[in-house]
C-alpha cells in the first residue's frame, strides 16, 4: 500500500521529513511542481486520479493541497484520504486574499516580486510569518523554514504554479460525496483551520473519522510529527491498510 503526502504552498514536501521518519514508509510531494507551471487543483486532482487508478494509495494531504486531494478523491477512491489543517469549505483570509490578487491582473507581479525567495522566505520566518502557525515560535527558525518553504519558490516556474494554484482555489470541492475512508487528523489549535472544518467533515462525510491533534496548530507536522505519524499509523492499522 502506498502513502503518499502532499503539500500545498508555501510548503514543500521537507514539511513531512520527520512524520515519514517516524512511520517509516511512504513519500512526499509538493502540488507545486515546476514541470505543471500552470497546476491548479482541477488539473492536479485529474493527475492523482489516475495515479490512484493504477495503485491502491492512501493519500495525505495538508493545507492548499486539501483541495487537489478531495478532487482526486472524488473522481477515484484511494485506498483512504486523510486531511490535514486545510480548506474545506472556505479559504483562511490570508490565502484567501492571495487567491483574489493571483486571480486579477496582479497576479504576474505576485510571481516575481512577492514570491521571490528573499523577501519571502525573509516574511515567512518573521514574528507575523510562521511564528504563528506554531506552539513554540522557536520550532520555525531560519534553516526549516528555508528547507520547508524554501523549494516551492526556488524556481520561476514554481512561483509562476504557485499564483496559478492560487487562482484557482476561488471555487473549492465539495467533499460532501466523499464515499472512500477519510480522516482528518486535525490540529484542534489552528488559527486558520478551526477543529470545526474537521467537524463538518465529521457530520457530512459518512464514515468519516476526526482525530484531533491535541493542541497542534497549523503546522503539527513539523512541531508534532511522532504524535501525527502515530495517530495516522493507528487509524490505518484499525482499518487493515496497514502491512
Amino acid at each position: 500500500m502506498d502513502i503518499l503526502f502532499l503539500t500545498g504552498p508555501p510548503f514543500g514536501a521537507p514539511l513531512f521529513d520527520a512524520v515519514i521518519q517516524r512511520l517509516g514508509r511512504g513519500s512526499a510531494e509538493s502540488v507545486i511542481d515546476a514541470q505543471n507551471p500552470s497546476a491548479d487543483w482541477q488539473a492536479f486532482g485529474d493527475r492523482l486520479a489516475e495515479r490512484v487508478r493504477a495503485r491502491p494509495t492512501v493519500v495525505v494531504a495538508h493545507g492548499l493541497a486539501v483541495p487537489g486531494a478531495v478532487a482526486a478523491a472524488l473522481a477515484a477512491s484511494p485506498a483512504a484520504l486523510v486531511l490535514m489543517n486545510g480548506p474545506v469549505r472556505v479559504l483562511d483570509p490570508i490565502s484567501g486574499a492571495a487567491s483574489r490578487v493571483a486571480a486579477s491582473a496582479l497576479g504576474g507581479r505576485l510571481a516575481r516580486t512577492v514570491l521571490h525567495p528573499v523577501p519571502w522566505l525573509a516574511w515567512l520566518r518573521s514574528s507575523a510569518g510562521l511564528r504563528r502557525a506554531v506552539v513554540n515560535p522557536y520550532v520555525m527558525d531560519r534553516d526549516t523554514v528555508a528547507a520547508i518553504c524554501g523549494p516551492v519558490v526556488e524556481h520561476a516556474a514554481n512561483r509562476r504554479a504557485v499564483v496559478s494554484w492560487l487562482a484557482g482555489l476561488g471555487n473549492l470541492p465539495d467533499p460532501r460525496s466523499l464515499r472512500c475512508p477519510t480522516l482528518s487528523l486535525w490540529g484542534d489549535g489552528d488559527a486558520l483551520y478551526p477543529s470545526m472544518e474537521a467537524g463538518f467533515l465529521e457530520a457530512a462525510v459518512p464514515g468519516h473519522v476526526h482525530v484531533a491533534i491535541p493542541g497542534g496548530q497549523h503546522l503539527h507536522p513539523v512541531e508534532r510529527p511522532w504524535e501525527s505519524a502515530d495517530r495516522l499509523r493507528h487509524w490505518l492499522v484499525a482499518r487493515g491498510l496497514w502491512a
